[in-house]
């Protein structure tokens, strides 16, 4: 999966999760929606973490799983796309 394309299953994967929490923030007790919430979170998090395996990290937060403090070096993640 290129760099373009698993940024974008990202965030699709994130809009989705943020959007089963506001509906679970009014029904907390669907457990069918609180199973897919789960497994939205879950989807994300794997892709995150391949994602930064791949290309580096995406905030600072996980910058600092690198051993170095490198998220000020460039290029941002804008600046990549625009690069490409």
């Amino acid at each position: 999966m290129s760099e373009t394309e698993c940024l974008k299953q990202l965030q699709s994967y994130r809009f989705a999760a943020y959007d089963m929490l506001l509906y679970l923030d009014t029904h907390p007790t669907d457990k069918k929606a609180f199973a897919m919430y789960k497994e939205l979170v879950e989807k994300m998090n794997k892709l995150k973490m391949e994602y930064e395996k791949n290309y580096g990290p995406l905030t600072p937060f996980s910058a600092a799983k690198f051993g170095e403090f490198t998220w000020l070096e460039g290029p941002w993640p804008w600046e990549k796309e625009a690069n490409a």
